[in-house]
């Protein structure tokens, strides 16, 4: 098995290292390495720390050529557009910084590392090498356009607005024609800004151009050794920005530390926050190669998950290393000890083990709510949703992920004071999968239908258990292949007996939901679709308020069954139900319901497809729809 090794930038030459209690060893090249068993030991320290290295003078028999032959700030120039130019930003900042060190005031040096601080998405410092630019050269087009660029990313919308407008005015009456190209980029960047700030203000997104580009972006290609590969350089990490609903706030919760409460009522369906990534990993950006045919596909996707991990503790030590004003907003996160007051850290310290930590109790998976040609997996770091705790049965937020940009909205009406909440797990997964999970993860859930498992009798747990062995391996076997109208009655009687165990909570009992489903297909295999029809309502009408994609995949098989049926004003109906079932966590409530139903189409088709051919059969869009 091939995966990509991690970033060689990872720990370049200079950084700075405390190691606690080392040892040394011979490597297998007969080389004396440093050794230390405790990941915990090694500290990693920010490069310019003159506080703890100011008076340490440092010494290496690894002269580079180079450092010995550069003098002049223009040979530093000249090493670092060659690295540059090859993509190496990194090693360009380094050269660029040397000579900076013997020219402070050299423009040209300042506005290329700027330049290169953006391609590394070192936003704060590309600002700050702009600004000195413009300390001293005032109309310099290029530092006001890097400025613009950096206070955008830095979500200083206002203010990029504004050195935006300046520098086009400026542009408008410029005659270079060597600055058109800046002049339209500006033109272009102040616009996106806008969009942005709106985004950003207000909630304001235009959800089917962020789902067209999702798409578009989500390609991906074979590369030159066969590995898959994005077509657009960053892949499906969107160019939109963060909202937050002023209504809510983070406070502690008692026996969870923290958590989202609402500070007023809010409706159904509003839109609570939308978060960008700290940073995600996709799991074809660490397999290199497609998995050997005799891996399964079980053994693939834990591999690939322990690979994800592993790069986006990487990748977000990289940028905390980068950035060390992230710290503060990273480290606030629970990291297994901190449960109450959160701890504070030194934001000159990189913690490893702190950060493996954040990851193990904060990450989210990757699961996107629309198809894409490839099926993207991988795992994410988001900050502000990492504060929603857990309920297995009784969440009342939606989380719908469009690459790294996650939207978070209300699914039911939620009382000023309430915490906010999600499912870490399905209710409809077992106790025993469920639990464990959680367990992991330091939760005790005590959520109803948690407390309930935990009370029943063993014989109870043991007889359930017995029921859906038998079914799973009896039963199911033989459905697809087989007729036989005894199936029925053998479903029948399970269904009885598991509803019996928990008669006294009909709504907490999940474990028939797919056998009621298979027990409509078999029904409907012997040509009795009313019979079949009817079993469904009478689930739907039972957990139509439990938020799980089963009951969708039943509100589809219902609305199959009422065409088939010739029910065509009662599908119409359930057409409408399914439609803002899946469209509602994204679009949220429809004010002008002509316009929301035509963009529900669009984004229910990217969804489910089949939900295309369903609205033709019902004469709800033409063929020519699009």
């Amino acid at each position: 098995m091939d995966y990509r090794p991690i970033d060689h930038s990872f720990l370049p030459i200079g950084t700075h290292l405390i190691i606690k209690n080392p040892s040394y060893k011979i490597a297998a090249d007969n080389n004396t390495i440093i050794h230390s068993n405790n990941p915990e030991d090694v500290i990693i320290i920010e490069h310019h720390n003159d506080e703890l290295f100011g008076d340490i003078k440092w010494s290496t028999d690894l002269l580079n050529e180079k450092e010995v032959e550069a003098e002049t700030a223009d040979d530093f120039q000249s090493y670092g557009d060659d690295y540059f130019i090859s993509n190496n930003y990194t090693a360009a900042i380094d050269e660029y910084s040397k000579g900076i060190e013997l020219e402070p005031q050299n423009i040209t040096l300042l506005a290329n590392r700027a330049e290169a601080f953006l391609r590394l998405s070192q936003f704060r410092n590309a600002l700050g090498d702009a600004e000195i630019i413009l300390k001293y050269e005032p109309n310099h087009i290029k530092a006001a356009f890097r400025k613009g660029k950096a206070l955008c990313d830095l979500k200083r919308y206002h203010e990029a607005i504004i050195t935006l407008q300046d520098l086009h005015q400026r542009l408008e009456t410029d005659t270079d024609r060597s600055n058109a190209p800046i002049k339209q980029s500006t033109e272009q960047l102040l616009e996106h800004v806008k969009i942005l700030a709106s985004e950003n203000k207000n909630g304001k997104y235009d959800y089917t151009r962020i789902i067209n580009e999702y798409c578009e972006r989500a390609k991906i290609r074979k590369g030159s050794r066969h590995n898959d590969e994005w077509i657009y350089k960053s892949g499906p990490r969107l160019d939109h920005t963060d909202f937050l609903f002023e209504d809510i706030e983070i406070r502690s919760v008692e026996g969870k530390g923290r958590g989202w409460i609402a500070k007023c009522d809010i409706p159904e369906n509003t839109l609570l926050m939308v978060s960008k990534a700290f940073s995600v990993v996709y799991s074809h950006e660490v397999l290199r190669h497609n998995m050997q045919s005799n891996i399964t596909s079980d053994k693939t996707t834990c591999i690939a998950s322990s690979l994800c991990n592993e790069e986006l503790i990487t990748r977000v030590t990289q940028k905390l290393l980068e950035e060390p004003y992230h710290c503060q907003e990273v480290y606030q996160l629970y990291y297994g000890l901190n449960l109450g007051k959160p701890d504070k850290i030194n934001e000159h310290l990189v913690n490893v083990d702190i950060i493996g930590n954040i990851i193990k109790y904060n990450s989210f998976v990757l699961e996107s709510g629309i198809i894409v040609e490839n099926d993207l997996n991988g795992v994410g770091l988001w900050i502000l949703p990492s504060y929603f705790n857990h309920s297995c049965v009784d969440k009342n937020v939606s989380l719908f992920l469009l690459g790294d940009l996650m939207f978070v909205r209300s699914l039911r009406p939620i009382l000023k004071g309430e915490e906010l909440l999600i499912s870490y797990r399905s209710a409809d997964s077992s106790y025993e999968i469920r639990s464990r999970y959680l367990n992991s993860i330091d939760i005790d859930c005590k959520c109803r239908l948690c407390e309930l498992e935990k009370s029943e009798a063993p014989e109870t747990t043991y007889r359930k258990t017995q029921l859906i062995n038998t079914f799973e391996k009896l039963i199911k076997p033989k459905i697809l292949n087989n007729d036989d109208p005894s199936l029925i009655k053998r479903i029948e009687k399970i269904i009885s007996e598991l509803r019996n165990l928990r008669k006294e909570h009909p709504d907490l009992e999940f474990d028939t939901l797919e056998l009621n489903k298979i027990l409509s297909f078999v029904y409907h295999k012997n040509g009795n679709p009313k019979a079949a029809l009817s079993i469904l309502k009478e689930v739907y009408n039972l957990y139509k308020n439990v938020h799980l994609q089963i009951i969708n995949y039943i509100i589809l098989d219902i609305l199959s069954l009422c065409i088939e049926l010739k029910q065509m004003e009662e599908a119409r109906e359930w057409f409408d139900i399914v439609l803002k079932r899946l469209t509602g966590p994204i679009l949220g409530k429809f004010e002008d319901e002509v316009n929301w139903k035509k963009e529900a189409y669009y984004v229910a088709e990217k969804i489910f497809p089949v939900m295309n051919s369903k609205a033709k059969l019902l004469g709800l869009i033409s063929d020519n729809f699009n």
